[in-house]
């Protein structure tokens, strides 16, 4: 495998794309100071001031009051502080509270996404900062005031963003169809990379929970949610937590971890997984997680590294030296995840939520097409080879497996190497997952399983074969413009906007998804999923399993997972 190939592979999870909202309003006035007393560093105002502003909302939590801005009928809040910044001696340690402030916290502008790298050129936004654990809420005013004058609270929505635990920011995400159904929507920033998934013995021996950092980050968001969003008109008892990709694997997560006990009613996990192949490192044990984070601090130069020694290192140095030491996995720790997931779900040891859990129908096509579009160059038999023997190596490599792949998906049948890879990774990476979670929770919760099949969906790869309905490609019909301002545009033709409508609709309200949409409980008899597609969605049964060979990953997962 080149250099190219171990790159693009250990990305292609990419989901958070830069695309900002289009108008971001400031309302800065000459009274805008900055508060330096130990707490967050953050632009707050006079509120004799800010009282002329009278299109500025103002609202009071818990830490100070905060001004936000309207936009087409829109109360956007945005960059406020869900906890301390993990920087100095906070770096690699469970987030803290937020200090209040005094006077009126200025939230009219995102803050920084957090610290990453990536090779993935226009797909990716490098830089960021160690400082960005902040979130953002945004609420139609119309929906809030219909709900005050019936002593009534909006349904809340929770976005954790994809991008392989690695990349990705919230601003990304375009609230406003979510928002106009009548959702509050809280869009986060979490630590990423070896920021929020790093073991070390020097680290590990300071008796605070470890390892996953991030994860603690999002549910230090989902308490400030059940402790704030009442101050927006929200529900704090109907909130559904929703992601894609890594986003989708972090829900999931969420519901094994016991600190996030009651923090949210609905789950809505899209493209995300915990379970078949991947599981293999994607909740790794502490030591291996150690293992890799002693190789990470050799490499930048220190041998039998300190806990000091480790947080002097520069931002820049980390993400310089990280990437061969990208961890990119949740730890089993015994805190915040006390065992693997489908373990805990097979024993109901687990938050019990309705979860809407599903994949797009041809994700793989992403992963084939990434390539192409960065090269131009498409995906040839040594591009394919090379991916193969990686899937192998991390299933065991054990003797057979690589000749019963190629046989289960012979690569001959299709008209080229990357259409011979694309369904090969769809199934074995994300489709046999959703299929083997939601086969052992649908006796237990409210399962309502679902595929996105619009094989129409804006591309904006540029590829030599369709991408149809591949990977993050539902993402425009849930958030308007997604990727829009990368390579081609992700905008909607009427058709498209129907089926989005409908999406978020039951996305908005997921709690009352018994009530809003003739969509049945998941039966592994009848293998029953919406299929989201045009021109009408229907219910499917019977094809999945068949479609997407989960009998015979389901096989290999039994025979070559690590347990």
């Amino acid at each position: 495998m080149n250099l190219f190939q171990k790159k693009a592979w250990r990305n292609l999870s990419k989901l958070g794309l830069a695309v900002l909202l289009a108008s971001q309003f400031s309302f800065s006035t000459a009274a805008d100071v900055v508060v330096t007393n130990g707490a967050p560093s953050v632009a707050v105002t006079d509120l004799a001031t800010t009282a002329v502003q009278q299109s500025a909302p103002i609202v009071r939590i818990n830490t100070g009051l905060l001004r936000g801005t309207i936009e087409n009928g829109i109360e956007s809040y945005k960059g406020i502080p869900y906890a301390q910044p993990p920087v100095g001696e906070l770096r690699w340690r469970p987030p803290q509270p937020p200090k209040a402030w005094e006077g009126v916290y200025d939230a009219t502008e995102y803050k920084s996404q957090f610290a990453q790298n990536s090779d993935l050129g226009v797909f990716a936004t490098a830089g960021g900062s160690e400082d960005a654990l902040y979130l953002n809420v945004f609420v139609d005013e119309a929906a809030r005031l219909k709900a005050e004058a019936n002593n009534e609270k909006l349904p809340v929505f929770v976005w954790i963003h994809g991008g392989g635990l690695k990349v990705g920011a919230s601003q990304d995400y375009n609230p406003t169809a979510l928002a106009k159904e009548g959702a509050i929507v809280v869009t986060i920033n979490y630590r990423l990379g070896i920021f929020g998934l790093f073991a070390h013995p020097a680290i590990d021996a300071e008796g605070h929970a470890i390892g996953n950092y991030g994860l603690m980050d999002q549910d230090m968001a989902l308490t400030w949610v059940q402790e704030n969003i009442s101050q927006f008109g929200g529900d704090p008892q109907n909130v559904t937590l929703a992601g894609e990709s890594s986003g989708g694997e972090s829900v999931l997560t969420a519901m094994v971890n016991p600190h996030s006990a009651g923090k949210f009613q609905q789950v809505i996990s899209m493209s995300g997984n915990t379970s078949t192949m991947t599981a293999a490192f994607t909740q790794n044990s502490i030591a291996e997680a150690e293992a890799k984070g002693i190789a990470f601090a050799e490499a930048n130069g220190l041998k039998d590294a300190t806990a000091e020694q480790l947080r002097s290192l520069s931002t820049e140095q980390i993400l310089r030296t990280q990437t061969p030491y990208m961890l990119m996995t949740f730890m089993v720790d015994g805190e915040y995840i006390p065992e693997r997931s489908m373990e805990a779900f097979k024993n109901g040891r687990f938050n019990k939520a309705t979860l809407i859990n599903g994949v797009t129908k041809q994700e793989g096509n992403f992963f084939a097409g990434l390539p192409e579009t960065l090269t131009g160059k498409a995906m040839d038999r040594e591009g394919y080879m090379a991916q193969l023997d990686w899937l192998v190596n991390l299933l065991g490599d054990r003797p057979g497996l690589k000749e019963a792949i190629m046989a289960e998906y012979p690569p001959e049948q299709y008209d080229s190497y990357a259409e011979a890879f694309a369904p090969l990774i769809t199934d074995a990476w994300l489709s046999s997952s959703m299929q083997r979670i939601n086969d052992v929770l649908y006796n237990q919760i409210p399962v309502y399983a679902y595929v996105f099949a619009d094989e129409t969906a804006p591309s904006y790869l540029v590829t030599s074969f369709p991408q149809k309905a591949s990977h993050t490609y539902e993402l425009p019909y849930i958030f308007p413009g997604f990727n829009g301002s990368s390579i081609q545009s992700t905008a909607l033709n009427p058709e498209q906007q129907k089926l989005a409508n409908q999406m978020v609709q039951i996305w908005a309200r997921a709690g009352e998804i018994n009530k809003q949409s003739e969509w049945p409980t998941y039966d592994p008899k009848k293998q029953n999923y919406m299929t989201f597609t045009l021109p009408n969605s229907y219910m499917s049964e019977n094809e999945f399993n068949e479609a997407h060979h989960t009998a015979f990953w389901n096989k290999i997962n039994s025979e070559y997972q690590p347990k």
